[in-house]
């Protein structure tokens, strides 16, 4: 079994260094790079590097070839954690345990969940969320999962598995020598030839010196703006007469949320105690749940304010709540009526 993972690793490498080093030159001749051509293209290696340094999250010898009774088990643990949420191990295990599986979607939810019960994340939540993220969002590499990365970095330098990523998210960013340094790094942990090489090439073909300074100055090239230092909404939240109060017991909490459109987990959330109602809450980008993200990136936003029987973020038959839209550019002022039971 082993023998086939580490061809099937050598095969992915020749693979990647055949679609990269066109991109490369294209890079050079244009001044430009194909973004979407590079991330589609990096898509392959954490496979690949995961066979040869085990620095990823992933077992190579359970893969996508997992056995009925192996799925099983992952099922019965997710549906463990629906009775015990709070369970954050568990919700780490589920998200390694996706991952695996090559249910990426599941396993960045997983790990959310996690995120979302873990006071102070260490590196390792860290960079399997950056990872999961990558995965379901080639694009993230330059956004949330790069953010991760360089927190990661920032702590232990010498990790190699944030060195790849964070060579890949310096490399999107025209952060060229920044690449150069994370890349060589890399290299200085001796990886089999067949990686070493190929990393070789790259930094062979990556341009002399960056193109930006830093990271405000390659948004600026890239024509986009720059993102304000804090974003606030102020909510003013009441519950409309008649909703079955009655139902409301100690352990219930409020809960503020704010979702981009599509995304099941929150941008950012605030809980509080159901007793501050009527009142009014700020959410804000202190309030995020992936560091670096602003509300205000986002065109638009769906605000949701629920009153949860059971106390937990997770939404749940009888949950009183609600929900309006809002757009970049509307007033920041923002009432919420709590008029609606979840089903």
């Amino acid at each position: 079994m082993s023998g086939f993972w580490a061809g099937a690793a050598v095969l992915t490498i020749l693979a990647l260094a055949f679609l990269l080093l066109p991109l490369f030159g294209e890079r050079r001749r244009n001044g430009r790079w194909s973004a979407f051509a590079v991330l589609a293209s990096l898509a392959t290696i954490p496979a690949a590097v995961s066979v040869y340094l085990a620095v990823t999250s992933f077992d190579p010898d359970a893969g996508l070839g997992a056995s009925p009774e192996e799925r099983a088990m992952v099922a019965r643990l997710a549906a463990k954690l629906v009775d015990n949420p709070d369970d954050v191990a568990g919700w780490r295990l589920l998200g390694r345990s996706y991952m695996v599986l090559g249910e990426y979607g599941l396993g960045r939810q997983a790990y959310i969940e996690a995120w979302n019960r873990t006071p102070a994340p260490d590196n390792d939540l860290k960079l399997s969320l950056g990872e999961a993220l990558f995965l379901t969002d080639r694009a993230s590499i330059t956004g949330d999962a790069g953010r991760l990365i360089e927190e990661v970095l920032a702590a232990e330098p010498d990790n190699q598995r944030a060195l790849w990523y964070g060579g890949l998210a310096a490399a999107e960013t025209d952060r060229f020598d920044v690449a150069r340094a994370r890349w060589t790094r890399f290299l200085a942990f001796n990886p089999p030839e067949e990686v070493a090489g190929t990393i070789r090439t790259l930094l062979a073909q990556l341009p002399e010196t960056s193109a930006a300074s830093g990271a405000g100055d390659a948004a600026q090239n890239r024509g986009e703006t720059p993102l304000p230092q804090s974003f606030s909404l102020e909510l003013k939240i009441s519950v409309a007469a008649g909703m079955p109060l009655e139902t409301v017991g100690p352990g219930a909490a409020l809960f503020v949320f704010a979702r981009a459109p599509g995304e099941r987990a929150p941008v950012a959330v605030v809980r509080q105690s159901v007793d501050a109602l009527p009142g009014t809450f700020a959410l804000s980008d202190a309030n995020v749940m992936i560091a670096g993200r602003s509300l205000a990136s986002f065109p638009e936003l769906s605000l949701v304010a629920r009153i949860s029987l059971s106390g937990q973020p997770a939404e749940q038959s009888g949950d009183l709540y609600a929900e309006m839209t809002y757009r970049r550019g509307d007033d920041p002022k923002v009432a919420l009526v709590i008029d609606r039971v979840v089903p």
